[in-house]
């Protein structure tokens, strides 16, 4: 099938040859990337064996339900399709409101033949989106989608930032493509620059949610799917590069052909360092290895909490394994950059204790609790959320006694009669079941994070056994959350 893609558009104004599930197409501004793109849609859109949506470069509008635009796309087959072969795509985000209100009837009717327990569409879909965002979070609101800062407030789509607008616009984009493949097709999707508006970090961000959302599908539907992306963001590019399923090549002036290659394993090892948006050579920020995914957004989230006085620069790794890789590896290569290197590698406590020795110039920490999910019952995270221990652990009673059926209400009951608040065990299932039994409808890594900052700047005092730097450990604490 991908060969077929090849052979239609050969010969046309350009190819796009050796095609994997994800391809990258590098290139400078008036390299043709666009051109190639509009070419591969136009010239495969009436061919019955693909299935092929193009998405324009400049993405205009707002995020919010348009009658006009869904008349459009309903009554004039092509209407959608000519509309984003523009250079300038107006009112692209009302078609993806559109969508993404598919994307949820998809969901729904796909329910009503199973088992419908403990599904939901705002944590089964939305909050995947809002995984992508900082200051706000999008719900569902009757027959439409609202927008709501982190302090609870509703904001109008007008209003929320052109970065965050274009992500939740992209990412509807993306699940709607994602739900909708037909396996008798070859299912094309033609992201053209897709980073267009965000902040770096917000690229990293769509191109893991990319990843995510292709690989939570079957094999079988995986093997329909081409994603061919035009970008010149490193962040982006080195986000994808982490993934088996992408190839790289380069769109250069002379020539109308990209020859696409798998993103080489050196490439995925040096990404975390040199692709992260903030690089360290510029914002002088002091890198911090962490082992997932959570870790990453709280402290990205403590970063701009503490209005920078916290100087860390998140670098990602995927297990305890390549935690230990990046540690080893990033030895020299700042030593071979800096005159005084230093670097911060935090691990999980996973119940285990003990100093850990410096790789280099690499300082290595381990929290003193399980997870940092763990800290979200810390004293600074509750005071966060506007309550106590007491108050929580009563509030948390409470919802004991209407929840009984609930398949984590003894995990619930262990946590608020434990002697250390579950500090050393497993407590992931619960972590954003505790917000919202403590009233708030914030994400707990915002939640963590904002408590992390809280801290930066206060007198010592004498230690809270369930202070949050207890927690991450009191050297580690001294370390990362000195201010500036």
């Amino acid at each position: 099938m991908t060969k077929l893609v090849s052979a239609r558009i050969s010969g046309h104004q350009g190819s796009l040859l050796t095609l994997s599930g994800i391809n990258v197409v590098l290139g400078r501004n008036g390299s043709g990337k666009s051109r190639l793109f509009r070419a591969i849609d136009e010239t495969l859109h009436d061919d019955h064996q693909f299935n092929i949506r193009y998405i324009s470069p400049e993405r205009g509008g707002a995020f919010r339900r348009d009658g006009s635009i869904e008349t459009n796309i309903q009554n004039s087959r092509g209407w959608l399709e000519g509309q984003r072969r523009k250079n300038q795509a107006a009112n692209f985000r009302a078609a993806s409101n559109k969508f993404l209100r598919d994307v949820e009837i998809t969901y729904l009717r796909k329910l009503q033949n199973s088992d419908a327990r403990d599904k939901n569409f705002q944590l089964d879909v939305l909050d995947r989106i809002n995984r992508l965002l900082v200051n706000v979070a999008i719900e569902q609101d009757q027959a439409d989608f609202i927008f709501r800062s982190n302090d609870g407030a509703v904001i109008e789509p007008d209003n929320i930032s052109s970065g965050e607008s274009e992500a939740v616009s992209l990412a509807s984009e993306i699940l709607y493509f994602l739900g909708t493949i037909d396996r008798s097709k070859l299912n094309v999707l033609l992201l053209d620059e897709p980073d267009v508006h965000q902040h770096p970090d917000l690229q990293a961000r769509l191109g893991q949610f990319l990843i995510d959302q292709l690989g939570n599908l079957p094999a079988e539907d995986q093997k329909h799917i081409v994603i061919c992306i035009a970008t010149h963001s490193a962040p982006l590019v080195c986000a994808l590069a982490s993934s088996e399923l992408t190839s790289l090549g380069t769109k250069d002036f002379q020539s109308n052909d990209v020859i696409l290659e798998p993103a080489s394993s050196q490439l995925r090892k040096i990404a975390p360092f040199f692709g992260h948006p903030l690089s360290l050579s510029i914002s002088n920020d002091t890198m911090l290895i962490l082992e997932g995914e959570d870790d990453e957004r709280v402290w990205q989230q403590a970063g701009r909490s503490s209005q920078g006085k916290i100087r860390v620069f998140p670098v990602l790794a995927t297990s305890v394994e390549q935690q230990t890789e990046l540690e080893r590896f990033c030895g020299p290569i700042l030593r071979s950059l800096y005159d005084a290197p230093v670097a911060y590698s935090l691990r999980d406590g996973d119940g285990k204790s003990g100093r850990l020795d410096p790789e280099g110039p690499v300082q290595r920490f381990r929290l003193d609790c399980y997870a940092i999910e763990n800290t979200v019952v810390t004293t600074e995270s509750l005071a966060i959320l506007g309550i106590t221990w007491n108050q929580f652990q009563e509030r948390a009673r409470v919802w004991i006694g209407g929840h009984a059926n609930h398949k984590n209400v003894d995990l619930v009951g262990k946590l608020i009669e434990s002697s250390e608040r579950l500090r050393h065990l497993k407590i992931k299932e619960i972590r954003q079941l505790i917000v919202a039994i403590a009233g708030s409808k914030k994400i707990w890594e915002v939640v963590v994070g904002q408590a992390l900052a809280s801290t930066v700047g206060k007198p010592s005092g004498p230690a809270d056994p369930f202070g949050i730097r207890s927690f991450v450990g009191e050297e580690a604490a001294r370390c990362l959350l000195k201010a500036t």
